[in-house]
């Protein structure tokens, strides 16, 4: 039994298949994320970073949701909490309190379409429709 991930036979964009390809690894091993390089302020088009910095008085669980983000990966404090899409099914991801510190925290989002203006933290879970 094979379970292959990635591409594992020729790319084609209309049909053409493509050569001559470059691949980058991005720093993501482990919890240093101190090596990468961070999106601009304004909201940019394509594959990003971006940083943000929340204060809370005490850790507690949570969940973030990503208000018009499109889709990519979350990580708080160094540690990977999830992938989101805008698609769903869930809205939210769940943020527990041992990833929290109090004071400050860091968020890091790697949004792979279209970055949203807000990061919100909630205190119940969003997790779509359930019918």
């Amino acid at each position: 039994m094979e379970d292959r991930k990635g591409i594992s036979g020729g790319v084609r964009i209309d049909g053409q298949y493509q050569f001559d390809w470059e691949i980058r690894p991005l720093p993501l091993a482990g919890t240093d994320l101190t090596a990468l390089r961070f999106g601009a302020a304004q909201a940019v088009e394509g594959p990003a970073f971006h940083r943000a910095e929340v204060e809370i008085p005490a850790p507690a669980d949570g969940f973030l949701a990503l208000p018009g983000w499109t889709k990519g990966q979350v990580w708080l404090n160094g540690f990977a909490l999830g992938r989101y899409w805008d698609r769903g099914p869930q809205r939210t991801l769940y943020a527990p309190a041992p990833v929290w510190r109090a004071g400050r925290n860091e968020l890091v989002i790697l949004e792979l379409h279209r970055p949203g203006e807000r990061v919100e933290i909630l205190d119940v879970a969003d997790l779509g429709p359930t019918d």
